[in-house]
């Protein structure tokens, strides 16, 4: 192979970290760190498809970079990344979803490899629903509220042992929740994107179709988000999904807010219709501050870090040199996004 380029952006700081992609061949790769900022708001527009399209001004330095670009890695990209970077075969961004590259063209593009993290950090996201759930499991935010007050007011508390999780989504994330789930002694129902007949996943005693979503509603006293984005995935819990679930029950998400009709999971909330959620996701990110969510007190917030772990990026960059290795000897990459499957 011939000279390798690989551009990353906003990781000027944190060229060091790279050093284990650069040693892979250092004659052939050429490491070139560049700068392109975009703001939270803008990802979270860019994931529920509302970003403008407008052009966006690129510096001198960052088209000088892109425009010799094998390969990139990158967590968000400039909209017109296709005309900018007209030698790109791979794009590794250091995510598990792709949404964020929404309205860049990358999508699209089908010459154009793209990889995540993939289940990298699945058992990360799984202690974060597990914190979750034994938040409202052992009334932690009564007994802080008690502590702060200086009260001593005993309380019934649950176990997890034999309660019900349901698992909308039985992917990486969902397989690491169900393991954690049978270490508490938890039963568990799982829904996935496929037919489930004849199929078996670790850790998940049932495995029900799409159109049953439902009966995994109405039988869990925990119910976790873990889906993809997709068009199919939109909005699949409202009103009336909320409605079929146990008054006590919990709601945990930390897929994507447009999975929940928020407005829907709201108003259920106010009413006590379901006991509580905990929300690491929202329709639109930052939450606006006029929301009524950071009011309820049966509602746990925590601002998208499920996976925020503080080695996170020295994981993330350890894994794409593999793959820089596999690129440069011509074998298949890890976390492959597939095009057919639609996310």
């Amino acid at each position: 192979m011939a000279s390798l380029t690989i551009v990353t952006l906003n990781m000027t700081e944190r060229q060091a970290a790279f050093d284990p992609v650069w040693a892979l061949d250092p004659q052939r790769i050429e490491l070139v760190h560049a700068e392109y900022r975009s703001s939270w708001e803008e990802v979270s527009a860019r994931r529920t498809g509302t970003a403008s399209r407008a052009p966006e001004a690129v510096s001198d330095d960052l088209r000088t970079a892109l425009a010799r670009a094998d390969v990139l890695f990158a967590f968000v990209v400039p909209r017109a990344l296709r005309a900018l970077a007209p030698r790109l075969r791979w794009l590794h961004t250091p995510a598990t979803g792709i949404d964020h590259l929404r309205g860049s063209g990358a999508l699209e593009a089908e010459d154009l490899v793209i990889t995540t993290v993939g289940n990298l950090f699945a058992p990360v996201i799984a202690e974060h629903v597990f914190a979750g759930i034994l938040h409202f499991a052992k009334r932690l935010t009564q007994f802080e509220h008690q502590q702060r007050d200086h009260t001593w007011q005993m309380a019934r508390v649950q176990s997890l042992a034999d309660r019900t999780l349901g698992l909308i989504g039985v992917g990486g994330i969902g397989s690491a929740v169900a393991a954690l789930a049978k270490a508490f002694g938890m039963r568990v129902i799982g829904m996935g994107r496929s037919d489930p007949r004849g199929r078996q996943v670790a850790g998940v005693d049932q495995l029900l179709a799409r159109h049953e979503l439902p009966q995994l509603l109405s039988a869990a006293d925990y119910v976790v988000v873990a889906v993809a984005d997709t068009p199919e995935t939109q909005r699949m819990i409202g009103a009336a999904e909320l409605a079929v679930m146990k008054p006590e029950a919990v709601l945990i998400n930390v897929a994507r807010g447009t999975i929940i009709d928020e407005p829907a999971l709201t108003a259920a909330l106010q009413a006590g219709r379901i006991g509580g959620a905990v929300l690491d996701v929202f329709a639109h990110e930052p939450l606006a501050a006029q929301s009524p969510l950071w009011d309820l007190a049966n509602v746990l917030i925590t601002p998208h870090v499920a996976a925020n772990v503080s080695d996170y990026l020295p994981r993330a960059i350890g894994q794409f040199a593999d793959n820089v290795r596999r690129f440069i000897h011509g074998e298949p990459l890890q976390n492959q996004f597939d095009r057919r499957r639609g996310y």
